[in-house]
């Protein structure tokens, strides 16, 4: 008897480990999924405001200066560079009328009430810290600036007082970097 109940107690252990392995409740699936977030903004750069400079009659003995405001805005980025161009000069700026050139200087000031860092023509200044974000100058006040400088020396004499009127176009270029 003692056998025919360990059998039995043995036998009822098989089926309730067996029934325990069967049930539903211990059959459980999952699954996962992955999703990226990310925040993009697409790179937008915007010159506007830039007006044409006219120099007229300087005083005699000084410099003939112009100062223009205009503004820079952007987004997707925090620093450009920004070109002057010359199109009647390579490597200076140059006025020219009645066969004459007079040469003239470019600063750019990246405030409108800062100091003016000399221009190279056709060569980029870099690293300039983007003042206004948005899409478009719409809206936003002059945020930068540039001056025009033609010395006393290259346009008080016979020659230049007698021509004229001298002009070129200034291309300014502005680049996210």
């Amino acid at each position: 008897m003692k056998i025919n109940n360990f059998n039995h107690a043995l036998l009822g252990g098989t089926i309730v480990c067996l029934t325990l392995a069967i049930s539903p409740g211990s059959f459980a699936v999952d699954d996962t999924a992955l999703s990226d977030i990310s925040l993009q903004f697409t790179d937008a750069i915007d010159i506007a405001a830039v007006q044409n400079v006219q120099i007229v009659d300087p005083a005699t003995g000084t410099d003939a200066k112009a100062i223009e405001d205009f503004c820079v805005a952007g987004m997707g980025f925090s620093t450009f560079e920004i070109l002057f161009e010359s199109d009647n000069g390579v490597g200076v700026f140059e006025l020219v009328g009645g066969g004459n050139k007079v040469p003239y200087l470019v600063g750019y000031d990246n405030s409108t009430a800062g100091i003016f860092t000399p221009i190279i023509e056709g060569t980029a200044l870099t690293g300039q810290a983007l003042n206004d974000i948005a899409t478009s100058c719409i809206g936003i006040v002059d945020n930068s600036r540039f001056e025009i400088t033609i010395l006393n020396a290259s346009w008080e004499n016979g020659t230049i007082l007698s021509g004229g009127p001298y002009t070129d176009a200034l291309t300014i270029t502005v680049t996210s970097e």
